[in-house]
């Protein structure tokens, strides 16, 4: 067999037949050989070896470039590559935001968004109505001025422009409906307002205020306290005094290297030499490096509610729900915020006491506080709080602390205003107030419970559940509980105890409540816990007769129906 060369043939070529798979055909013949391939041997029978199959018959055309089947591991489309310069460099299509914005909201049902979408809708209709009434009403005036001046142009009308009365120069202004408006806003700012000298009692009705006499130091026992250190061998003077009528502090200058554990002991062996039962050391005064010496006063001057009223920010009138307890040992008010109050905790308080806390706190917030801005509600078996039934400030009726339904009305309103306040999308009800209008606002309201011993041995356990969620979601709703605990001998629960963020003890041999009580002296003497301080505060409990409450009830009742 004799191998033959491949030649390129240029006729073919030059055709472009493309049917031609092969462009460079064997030649078989050898005649068209130019370089023969002498030393291979051509066969002997002259049938050739090499014969061309017939063309495969294809579907699709030759000029169809091969595609690869697309697998699952195929990239079907990249993620087109932004140029730094000119990025995409696509012309995006104009798409309406609005119809963008509906499609998200296509499958979405709510109430609530329904409602909003028809106040919306009225809304609008309501302006687009009247904002073609005022173009009309401009058009008409245009009109009707348009048609005066062409009248007087042909002498129908007589007379100046200045005898025009004032009638028809507000008939004919442009401002039409607008200046109707401020008329009204107008007539509303030189309105008559009532304040709280007219509706709310005046400080006349509060009776008589604190003697001033309370402040002179009582030198003998000045001179006692000084011999007192010299027989302990201790050096320390009396350099200073301060009282409020109840309570008297000795400011005594020790020497530098006593030392403050021994103040204990010192404490004891005082109590011996001046003889006194009550005495308490107030060890490193503020703002200085010496003691006091608490010693309550024989001659007592009793706290008034009307120096309590005058003496604080109260006499200012503002609404910003402060109440007034009574005053601290440095002759200073102890005032305080119901908002940053919370709940408040009465511990201890016994009847022989004659001294009301409640009273302190409820007069002072309906002093300067109407009922749109304060209710008051009484779960109580004793008649001492149905004069706070009889005021407009009352919310429900009285209820006894053992009645299975004691707070159902209260857990109610809770679980309302949650609901309210969540979709306002508030917190709070300083917040919420803010938001709505003037009628619709939130009122802050105070829980009287009398006695808290009662309501938690309530046989409803659903009563003691319904008090544990006021305490934890009453604050910021603006629902606060003012609750009393009387009986000392059983205590009150840690985790109710915790709940309470202002705490107001009496004296308590136990400390059940807050540190330190047993150093009390029965009466009007207590400790003061807020939350904003850790440390107690020794406040002495005012007084308020039964004839200032009963004419502060009934101007209440008079000026607020």
């Amino acid at each position: 067999m004799t191998r033959r060369r491949r030649e390129f043939n240029r006729e073919r070529s030059n055709k472009e037949d493309k049917k031609e798979s092969f462009k460079f055909p064997m030649d078989l013949d050898g005649s068209n050989l130019v370089n023969d391939d002498r030393s291979v041997e051509a066969p002997s029978n002259s049938t050739p070896d090499y014969v061309k199959r017939p063309k495969r018959e294809s579907r699709h055309l030759d000029t169809k470039p091969s595609v690869k089947r697309p697998t699952r591991y195929t990239i079907l489309k990249a993620r087109e590559v932004p140029s730094a310069i000119h990025g995409l460099n696509k012309k995006s299509n104009p798409v309406d935001e609005r119809e963008r914005y509906l499609e998200k909201f296509k499958n979405y049902n709510s109430v609530i968004v329904d409602n909003i979408v028809k106040e919306r809708q009225k809304k609008e209709k309501r302006k687009n109505v009247l904002k073609r009434k005022e173009q009309q009403r401009r058009l008409d005036l245009a009109l009707e001025e348009k048609k005066r001046k062409v009248q007087k142009a042909n002498g129908e009308v007589k007379g100046t422009g200045a005898t025009v009365t004032k009638k028809d120069n507000e008939a004919l202004s442009v401002l039409g409906s607008k200046q109707d408006s401020l008329k009204q806003k107008q007539q509303a700012v030189t309105a008559k307002r009532v304040g709280p000298n007219v509706s709310q009692p005046g400080v006349s009705i509060l009776g008589q205020a604190q003697n001033s006499r309370y402040k002179e130091m009582d030198k003998s026992l000045s001179e006692r306290i000084n011999q007192a250190f010299d027989t302990l061998d201790v050096e320390g003077r009396v350099i200073d005094y301060t009282s409020n009528g109840i309570i008297g502090r000795y400011e005594v200058k020790l020497n530098r290297s006593f030392r403050v554990s021994n103040i204990p002991r010192l404490n004891k062996a005082l109590k011996e030499a001046l003889g006194l039962e009550h005495l308490r050391i107030m060890s490193s005064l503020i703002g200085a490096s010496n003691i006091g010496l608490e010693v309550p006063l024989q001659n007592v001057s009793p706290i008034h509610f009307r120096t309590l009223f005058e003496s604080s920010s109260l006499k200012l009138r503002k609404n910003d729900l402060k109440f007034a307890v009574g005053k601290t040992v440095d002759d200073k008010i102890f005032s305080y915020e119901l908002s940053k109050a919370g709940h408040i905790l009465i511990y201890g308080n016994q009847v022989n006491y004659d001294v009301h806390p409640i009273d302190n706190i409820l007069l002072s917030l309906l002093m300067n506080h109407n009922p749109h801005d304060l209710n008051t509600s009484v779960v109580a078996e004793s008649d001492d709080y149905d004069d706070y039934l009889d005021v407009p400030h009352a919310f429900g009726s009285k209820i006894s602390p053992s009645h299975p339904d004691a707070l159902l009305e209260i857990l109610t309103e809770l679980n309302e205003r949650n609901v309210q306040f969540r979709r306002a999308h508030v917190r709070n009800i300083q917040s919420y107030n803010n938001r709505v209008k003037y009628e619709s606002q939130k009122s802050t309201m105070v829980v009287i419970i009398d006695d808290l011993e009662t309501l938690i041995n309530n046989e409803n356990a659903d009563v003691p559940r319904a008090l544990v969620q006021i305490l934890r979601q009453g604050k910021p709703l603006g629902i606060h509980v003012l609750a009393n605990f009387k009986n000392k001998d059983n205590g009150i629960r840690y985790e109710l105890l915790q709940l309470m963020q202002t705490k107001i003890s009496f004296f308590d041999k136990d400390n059940g409540a807050v540190n330190t009580a047993h150093e009390l002296t029965e009466g009007n003497d207590t400790l003061v816990v807020i939350p904003t301080s850790n440390k107690p505060n020794r406040v002495s409990i005012g007084t308020i007769d039964n004839s200032v409450r009963q004419s502060v009830f009934d101007h209440i009742k008079h000026n607020n129906r």
